[in-house]
């Protein structure tokens, strides 16, 4: 059976020529778009949103940092790429490397990555990996993560796939780098990795988010200067507003920073966010969550 086209890209493109892809026949693109808790794909942007002036369905990636906190990385990455809208496929996250962690170490932060980011999205992430699972990790037949869709790594044969223990199928699968496995000719297009969908297009769709959904409003204001709850981003769109931006922006302006209270959290707002993370010995990530925030009110 013939299977549905897609590609992966990140910065290690050159600029791509969309209307070049679909005419390739690809249906659909994962892009790259964080990694770590601050670290942003320089050529995200520009392909998410050209993705979509095209049609094609479309689908952000996180490539797992082990070690870095779990959560803080879930919501970079959310604050990076939105609240998913029409089209969007879910969000996944790219497990490939250990960063020198036990294999029960990476599975307990691979968990905790996957719940803050079905929180943050309201959807059901998609787990990239393959041979990582299978050797590093032992191959764990864990019911857990195969209630997540599966992109499966593999340049072979569909039939000679293996697929890890914890999933029955594959959703995707990445089973090219362009160059190995007889990729399909993209007249135009640089070399980039290939997949495929296991599914026909109306299976792609439902994958997909049919409204966009707007941003949670902020939480009132808590009494004191206790942490309010929601963590404090950008970039997102639309930007984060309101009275608890307010007061973190009034604080830091006390402590001496120059910084407009504006109620926007901003790029000056996480410019100013990371140069108190530094001073205080905080991982200078610009994200206000319940350790900046403590440390900028004191208690």
């Amino acid at each position: 059976m013939a299977r549905i086209l897609g590609i992966d890209v990140s910065h290690h493109q050159a600029e791509l020529n969309w209307h070049n892809v679909v005419d390739g026949g690809v249906s659909f693109c994962f892009i790259h778009a964080t990694e770590g808790a601050s670290w942003v794909d320089g050529r995200f942007e520009q392909n998410w949103q050209r993705s979509q002036d095209v049609g094609l369905y479309r689908g952000a990636y996180h490539f797992a940092r082990v070690g870095a906190d779990a959560a803080t990385q879930a919501v970079h990455f959310h604050s990076v790429v939105g609240s998913p809208g029409f089209l969007d496929l879910p969000p996944v996250l790219a497990l490939e490397e250990s960063n020198g962690h036990t294999p029960e170490q990476v599975l307990r932060w691979t968990k905790e990555f996957l719940l803050e980011a079905a929180e943050l999205f309201d959807r059901e992430p998609i787990l990239y990996t393959g041979t990582f699972w299978r050797e590093f990790l032992k191959n764990p037949n864990d019911e857990f993560f195969g209630s997540y869709p599966l992109w499966l790594a593999g340049y072979t044969s569909e039939q000679e796939l293996e697929v890890p223990a914890a999933w029955r199928r594959w959703s995707f699968w990445h089973y090219s780098d362009g160059i190995h496995n007889q990729p399909a000719s993209l007249p135009g297009v640089p070399r980039c990795g290939q997949n495929r969908f296991a599914g026909n297009r109306t299976d792609l769709s439902a994958l997909c988010s049919i409204v966009s959904a707007p941003p949670p409003p902020l939480p009132a204001l808590p009494p004191g200067d206790l942490w309010p709850g929601v963590h404090l981003v950008w970039h997102r769109s639309p930007a984060m507003t309101g009275d608890v931006v307010r007061r973190f922006q009034k604080r830091l302006r006390k402590l001496g920073f120059e910084i407009v209270a504006d109620g926007a959290y901003g790029p000056q707002s996480k410019r100013v966010c990371q140069a108190f993370q530094k001073q205080r010995g905080l991982v200078a990530d610009g994200i206000v969550g319940q350790k900046t925030w403590l440390a900028a009110f004191g208690t």
